[in-house]
């Protein structure tokens, strides 16, 4: 091989990689991300929503008493709770003893 062959055969190959680094038009699928759409609305239970309406089958001051103290629970929070009383205090009852016969053994 000359030297103006290898200097055409390393022209060439530059070139070929130099195009592997331009550009290429990207064109997507126009229906992609349709299924992920479609399962993200189909977990929704009510697509249209609670209507603004009271507590059903309540009178007027008892709905308004339940509304109101709804609205309130969001302004105070409730009081923090010691992960380490969980199960302990009022709520719990100690465990019954079994029944005796009235003989001992």
């Amino acid at each position: 091989m000359n030297l103006s062959t290898r200097m055409i055969f390393s022209t060439m190959l530059f070139l070929m990689l130099l195009g592997g680094c331009a550009p290429r038009e990207y064109s997507m699928d126009p229906s992609m991300g349709i299924a992920v759409h479609e399962n993200l609305s189909a977990q929704i239970v009510n697509p249209q929503g609670i209507p603004l309406t009271g507590p059903q089958g309540l009178d007027g001051a008892p709905s308004k008493a339940v509304m109101d103290r709804y609205v309130s629970s969001f302004m105070t929070p409730p009081p923090p709770v010691n992960a380490f009383s969980i199960g302990i205090g009022a709520g719990s009852a100690p465990m019954a003893l079994p029944a005796s016969s009235g003989t001992t053994p």
